[in-house]
């Protein structure tokens, strides 16, 4: 019975390790670097559990043969077991974060441990201080100074969970949530390797279980990530809209329906390609002037819109954004200028407006002031008896 319980949880990690991998590699993402990192950490999981599991079966049954593949089972399992942990500490960095300048620095760094923990294992070879199999049992045991993989392979990650609670409120909640899930595996981790023999038996159904809530939180992720711009898509932005009215706490959010002046004239002047330029900039650009709790989207075409809660100051938000469209304009990187126009009220969860009606109200509100300015752009153009270009209007 035992053994069965053993074989279940082996086998099932394995054939989940795959089914995911097979279904999420050839699975369109926006997030490439997320990607690489993902199907890397199902990988060396995979060959650590598959060498974990032989190491498990050929314990403690006699023979020179069964000896020998002992103990380079646990050799190979030792290399990839560290890899696995090491790549979930890259991975979880990269999740918070999204920085690959700081991804390519801690690749370097965790490759130097690595490189280090593969050549102490060639030593071990000969003095076997890592691990060995004792001859007469044919059983694997830890060496007298196992403690050093234990510093190389567990410090790292110690450093970023102490690092990820400090500055904890910088990242997104559910972002959090999903790097604790997988960090906490660390910590599970050592405890099973410190004082259980082959712990690593108890640690498989819970790193299936993290794996699959992260694969599931990517997916959904992807779903509500628009793939041109990279923020929150028309379908994130309804979920959102739809809990705030669900919850009817009376909280108070300003929402703005901003778009993307002359974006028709662009497309027909410099083509689609410029275009998209244009969306990508207006998204970066929003990017850079919202705060950690406030949500972005694009609406869908050449609108986006922006939320905040009402006791931020929206027009201040709004002036940075303007500001940074300016800063963008004046370094003359494309053939156009990037101009907005916009629309914002607040929106009170008390339950005594429908979501729907209030959206159409900034929309309405937005496309006065797109007119307004046209208006005052064809004005000042006959004043100075000059013709607005064909296909721009504002």
């Amino acid at each position: 019975m035992h053994f069965v319980l053993t074989l279940n949880a082996y086998i099932g990690t394995i054939l989940i390790i795959i089914l995911i991998f097979a279904e999420y590699v050839n699975r369109y993402t926006v997030d490439a670097t997320q990607k690489k990192l993902f199907c890397s950490l199902l990988l060396v999981t995979f060959i650590t559990c598959v060498t974990d599991f032989f190491c498990y079966l050929l314990d403690g049954n006699p023979g020179e043969n069964e000896r020998v593949f002992l103990y380079w089972s646990g050799f190979v399992f030792y290399i990839f077991r560290m890899f696995a942990y090491h790549n979930i500490l890259l991975f979880a960095d990269y999740v918070l974060i999204k920085d690959t300048k700081r991804l390519k620095y801690m690749s370097i760094a965790i490759l130097a441990i690595n490189v280090l923990h593969f050549a102490l294992l060639l030593v071990n070879l000969k003095l076997p201080f890592y691990f060995y199999v004792d001859g007469a049992a044919n059983t694997i045991h830890h060496g007298n100074q196992y403690f050093i993989c234990m510093i190389l392979s567990f410090g790292p990650m110690f450093y970023a969970i102490c690092e990820l609670l400090f500055f904890r409120k910088k990242f997104k909640e559910y972002k959090f949530l999903m790097v604790l899930i997988l960090l906490s595996l660390l910590l599970l981790g050592v405890f099973t390797d410190l004082y259980i023999r082959f712990g690593m038996l108890i640690l498989w159904p819970f790193v299936t279980a993290g794996l699959l809530y992260f694969y599931f939180s990517v997916i959904q992720n992807d779903n509500s990530i628009d793939s041109l711009t990279g923020i929150s898509n028309r379908y994130s932005f309804n979920e959102f809209t739809d809990k705030l009215s669900q919850r009817k706490t009376g909280e108070s959010w300003a929402i703005v329906m901003i778009d993307l002046d002359h974006f028709k004239s662009i497309n027909d002047r410099f083509g689609h390609l410029e275009g998209d330029n244009a969306l990508r900039d207006m998204a970066s650009i929003l990017k850079n002037c919202i705060r950690r709790n406030d949500f972005i989207a694009r609406y869908g075409g050449d609108e986006f819109v922006l939320a905040t809660r009402a006791e931020n100051n929206i027009e201040d938000l709004i002036s940075a954004a303007k500001k940074e469209a300016d800063k963008l304009n004046e370094k003359n990187l494309r053939p156009y200028k990037i101009e907005i126009s916009y629309g914002y009220d607040i929106y009170t969860a008390d339950g005594s407006r429908p979501i729907e009606e209030f959206l159409n109200h900034i929309d309405a509100l937005m496309y006065k002031q797109k007119e307004e300015r046209r208006s005052e752009r064809r004005r000042i153009n006959d004043m100075r008896g000059e013709q607005v270009p064909a296909g721009e209007t504002a």
